[in-house]
């Protein structure tokens, strides 16, 4: 009984560690403001995602989708040396809200992309 128990937690921790080898490739994004997975109850005026390292706003995009699809942003842009920022257009009404972003940051010249979510519920 005691050996098939070692045997399966063998197993468990392997196919972890399998898992964790096969994914060299990490998400460069730290933070987010608003922030990843919150429930604001003030409406957001701008994005700001916090990389590693410097991104390359030339190589990089942010979307904001929400309840009644894409939402109208401008100016992206860097503010310190590891962020993107950008300027919400369109009046953020009572929803769930999904980021979109690509970006390349300095050191590693791959491309990058992933989302997260946050809702706004005044």
């Amino acid at each position: 009984m005691l050996a098939r128990a070692w045997k399966a937690a063998f197993i468990i921790i392997a196919g972890v560690l399998a898992s964790c080898s096969a994914n060299t490739e990490q998400s460069p994004l730290i933070r987010a403001e608003p922030d990843i997975g919150s429930v604001l109850t003030r409406a957001p005026r701008t994005l700001r995602l916090y990389y590693t390292a410097l991104p390359d706003v030339s190589q990089s995009s942010l979307r904001l989708v929400g309840p009644e699809g894409d939402l109208a942003l401008r100016g992206l842009h860097t503010m310190a040396a590891d962020d993107l920022m950008i300027e919400i257009l369109d009046t953020v009404t009572p929803g769930d809200y999904t980021v979109v972003w690509e970006t390349v940051v300095e050191g590693n010249p791959a491309q990058h992309e992933g989302s997260y979510q946050f809702s706004y519920a005044p």
